[in-house]
């Protein structure tokens, strides 16, 4: 893996950094500004994603429906994300139309035209976009669990915006947003496929500008541990969804790999132990799964279940009781030896996508500033021992750091009849 990965800082400081697949035809690019909905100021929530939606309006150079042919025309594609810490701008191509690829994207970041009634018209799809999450409780559910995690800290804020801060948002604010947070020293370029890294960074170099603003770089304040936050959502729902969180440690912790293999154990799919109770044995639950999401300075552990309201309080119990399980040292080898299985399998198939290897390399320089190949990450797991994962459990997944948010159509007392002292 080494031998296929490359990096290049330039001198004005964007890094690059590539890995050469010489035997597929495609090419991943993306442009990474570290920067994202937490970065936010009070009064312009969801500003990010705002910025993100008005690149694609327009440039000096293309229409919308130029941007959006520009790449679909020759087969590739063309799209970006806004996250809690980092917004993605990227390409998919086939090899030969790299440079078409780099014209588009340095276009979009370099010339946006941030026209002002494409302003006003774009208020009304990201408001229509806010509503459609309000009608998906499945995905809503997860950004009520931020904010009941850490209300008080920007990482809890919806990255989309509310609907009060989108209607309120001035064309201005993305301005000087971008003006800020949009410069060299923030940007990292990831490309992964059939591509030869000094071509790259030489035509990086003729293509991309950015602000050289030199106002510090710096994250929001690091949010505070919560103690047992628990929230109910009423609402006229066919099923009540249910959403678990619990505070864990950052990205670069060396036992996020430990963090991983709990959740496959408890509920990385269909063999996992919450699945096969709550689902297979019980069928208390159409879906139910576990994940964990890092960030630069926390993480969070989640379990999401849906059910029929007058399934919550047992369900949440036999979740309880699967997770006290498991912190009294009942882990087999051949269970850890399953998990350890699991997440190596998809680690080592999602890199046949290029897209996937784009956005590993991308996060491992964001994060660590650095990288990690695939044998080395494979060692770390199969370091991993029952009592690794044990001890994980029994440090984090405990009473006193856990929120709870429930929306469907139950009462406030919900959660108050969960023995939670069961964990």
């Amino acid at each position: 893996m080494k031998e296929i990965y490359k990096k290049t800082v330039l001198d004005n400081g964007i890094r690059v950094v590539t890995e050469r697949i010489d035997y597929v035809r495609s090419i991943t690019i993306g442009i990474w500004i570290d920067v994202g909905s937490r970065d936010e100021e009070n009064d312009e929530g969801g500003v990010s994603h705002f910025i993100e939606h008005m690149l694609f309006k327009g440039t000096k150079k293309r229409t919308a429906k130029e941007i959006a042919s520009s790449l679909e025309s020759v087969g590739g594609a063309l799209n970006a994300f806004t996250g809690r810490e980092h917004t993605c701008y990227f390409a998919r191509v086939l090899d030969e139309h790299l440079d078409i690829a780099l014209d588009v994207i340095s276009d979009i970041l370099k010339n946006p035209l941030l026209n002002p009634s494409h302003f006003e018209k774009e208020k009304e799809v990201i408001i229509s976009e806010i509503k459609e999450m309000e009608d998906s409780p499945a995905d809503l559910i997860h950004d009520l669990l931020m904010s009941t995690m850490w209300k008080e800290n920007s990482l809890g804020r919806p990255i989309i915006g509310t609907m009060e801060s989108v209607l309120k948002m001035a064309r201005g604010q993305l301005v000087d947003f971008m003006r800020i947070n949009y410069t060299y020293p923030r940007v990292v370029i990831a490309a992964s496929g059939n591509l030869k890294h000094g071509v790259l960074v030489d035509k990086i170099k003729r293509k991309f500008e950015f602000s050289t603003n030199s106002s510090p770089i710096h994250k929001k304040q690091t949010p505070s541990l919560v103690e047992n936050n628990l929230m109910v959502e009423k609402r006229k729902t066919a099923q009540t969804h249910v959403c678990l969180g619990i505070p864990v440690f950052p990205y670069q912790d060396r036992r996020r790999y430990s963090a991983l293999v709990l959740s496959n154990i408890l509920g990385g799919g269909m063999s996992s132990r919450l699945f096969q109770t709550i689902r297979e044995k019980l069928g208390l639950a159409y879906s139910i799964y576990t994940f964990v999401d890092f960030f630069k300075d926390v993480g969070v552990f989640e379990m999401y279940l849906g059910t029929h309201k007058r399934n919550i309080v047992r369900a949440l119990e036999l979740v309880m009781r699967e997770i006290a399980k498991l912190k009294k040292n009942s882990l087999t080898s051949e269970e850890l030896s399953h998990a350890k299985s699991q997440l190596k399998g998809n680690m080592i198939l999602a890199l046949e996508s290029t897209s996937n290897r784009m956005n590993r390399l991308a996060r491992y320089e964001l994060f660590l500033n650095d990288y990690v190949g695939l044998d080395q990450t494979i060692d770390s797991i199969n370091r991993i021992k029952a009592k690794d994962v044990i001890e994980m459990a029994q440090e984090f997944l405990i009473k006193d750091k856990l929120s709870a948010v429930v929306l469907g159509p139950v009462g406030k007392d919900t959660l108050n009849r969960v023995d939670w002292s069961i964990i």
